[in-house]
């Protein structure tokens, strides 16, 4: 034989081998997995457990600049999320402001900046409410969206400056 054609029936051979090994598999199990009881399957509770309260705490490090924040100190936090939403407006080049380029930069990048902090905690929650505090400056109108026993849902609506965000869960 030539080589082009012991490559092909090597190529053939190895193919063969592979679709009787599937084959084989599917068709003759082994004995100890035909006689393996099945698995039994998970019972659904028909009642939750009872939540208590867990303490539950996170700070945030805000950095100058409009930066993420990073976190530290957390209690009975899963995991956490920081998304930062700005909206940046440039007026046509007709629009007259009467406006000193100074000012005008501001007005450019003032439009609109919002955060929104997620925080999921870790095991659930029976909390009476949830304190935010800053240390650094002067955090702006914040509002607690949403929560429930599993996650809270913190929307500050303005820019936050340089500094420590506390969110604490009391009884």
């Amino acid at each position: 034989m030539t080589e082009p054609a012991l490559g092909i029936a090597g190529v053939v051979l190895l193919l063969g081998l592979a679709i009787g090994l599937v084959v084989a598999d599917r068709v003759h199990r082994p004995a100890a997995v035909l006689a393996a009881p099945a698995q039994p399957t998970a019972a659904v509770e028909t009642t939750a457990p009872e939540t208590r309260y867990v303490e539950s705490r996170l700070s945030l490090q805000f950095p100058a600049g409009d930066e993420y924040p990073t976190g530290s100190g957390e209690t009975n936090v899963a995991d956490w999320y920081a998304f930062r939403n700005s909206i940046n407006y440039t007026p046509p080049a007709e629009d007259k402001t009467g406006k000193p380029p100074d000012q005008m930069l501001k007005q450019l990048t003032d439009v609109s900046w919002s955060w929104l902090i997620v925080v999921a905690f870790d095991r659930p929650t029976q909390y009476g409410r949830i304190d935010v505090t800053f240390i650094g400056g002067e955090l702006p109108y914040y509002q607690v969206t949403r929560q429930n026993s599993r996650y809270a849902i913190i929307h500050v609506q303005g820019r936050i400056p340089a500094g420590q965000m506390d969110i604490v869960t009391s009884e």
